[in-house]
């Protein structure tokens, strides 16, 4: 499964929804780097973000996968939403230990943190078994051949190739 090291997360891939997603992780401030505090439509990285509920499904499907990169032993941080007056960050830290999972509310803005972030896992195309094409080559051939003898044995008997 994925783990954290030195800065970077491996890909970890999660249900959610029906659909596949890679989780990984990034490290900022929030006021560095707004613009992945987003969904995908609108350009962030954060499918999650605007629902509590979606976010804590995420940081539940991905548990302690992630390792532990922030303080206080937790997880990467599942940001759903941003609240003025004061400023203060809202997100979801998926806790490694029996205490399940936390949300939290402070003021990150300035503060370096490891945040979850996640991509939908497109399939590839489906592509032709290797067997295939090699049968499909070999009946083309056997064919050809059985063509041409039929051509050489008319050929020999004085016939035009016209009267098969």
């Amino acid at each position: 499964m994925g783990v954290l090291t030195a800065g970077k997360a491996q890909a970890f891939v999660v249900n959610v929804g029906g659909q596949d997603w890679d989780v990984t992780t990034f490290q900022s401030t929030y006021n560095a780097n707004t613009s992945p505090f987003e969904t995908a439509a609108n350009g962030g990285v954060m499918p999650w973000w605007g629902s509590s509920s979606l976010a804590s499904q995420f940081a539940s499907a991905v548990g302690s996968n992630l390792g532990e990169p922030n303080c206080c032993s937790t997880g990467p941080g599942f940001a759903y939403a941003t609240f003025n007056n004061p400023p203060t960050y809202i997100f979801l830290e998926s806790y490694s230990t029996a205490l399940g999972l936390s949300s939290l509310a402070y003021n990150p803005q300035n503060d370096n943190e490891t945040w979850a972030q996640a991509q939908l896992v497109t399939s590839s195309p489906a592509q032709v078994p290797a067997p295939l094409p090699v049968l499909g080559a070999t009946a083309a051939f056997g064919y050809s051949r059985q063509l041409r003898k039929c051509i050489k044995a008319n050929a020999d008997s004085g016939s035009s190739p016209h009267s098969l």
